[in-house]
């Protein structure tokens, strides 16, 4: 195999081994962009985060300090159809730590649900119809209580799983 094909089959190979969602509505899904001692692309509106490092020394993720934390952002991008939500989260039960969406910005919450799981777990939603965020929607992280909460990635995608 020559050097040329080798540099189409590469980026070829990393497109369609990609997951089968869509466009993040949120930037930032990583937590990995830090301005100073503060995340860019959230804001933080009550509390403290810091910068901690996840199962790789090189992979950021989010810690909320104390209680109460809320960080937010403001949808980017929107879909008609669904929008699939997904967190990898390392959070004791009694920091009581939540997600939220405010769908159409009025400041109430249209949807919210728990996270819990010591050891970074996996968890995801997906939300169809009217209950899908669009740009300008706000998502919330919240931690109420005073457990450990840290979180790797909080990604929300504009397509589900079964959408073609």
């Amino acid at each position: 195999m020559n050097r040329m094909t080798l540099l189409v089959l590469v980026p070829l190979f990393l497109v369609t081994m990609g997951n089968y969602c869509g466009p993040d509505i949120i930037d930032d899904a990583g937590f990995q962009f830090w301005c100073g001692d503060q995340l860019c692309a959230w804001t933080l509106e009550e509390g403290a985060v810091r910068k901690v490092t996840t199962w790789h020394e090189h992979d950021y993720a989010v810690e909320l300090v104390g209680a109460p934390v809320i960080l937010s952002q403001r949808a980017t991008e929107s879909s008609p159809r669904c929008v699939r939500i997904e967190i990898i989260a390392d959070a004791e039960e009694s920091a009581m730590l939540s997600i939220a969406i405010d769908v159409d910005g009025n400041g109430l919450n249209d949807w919210s649900a728990r996270i819990f799981g010591e050891g970074f777990q996996s968890m995801a939603w997906e939300l169809r119809g009217n209950s899908a965020p669009a740009v300008g929607s706000i998502f919330t992280l919240m931690k109420e209580g005073e457990g450990r909460a840290v979180v790797a990635q909080l990604r929300a995608s504009s397509e589900c799983e079964g959408d073609g």
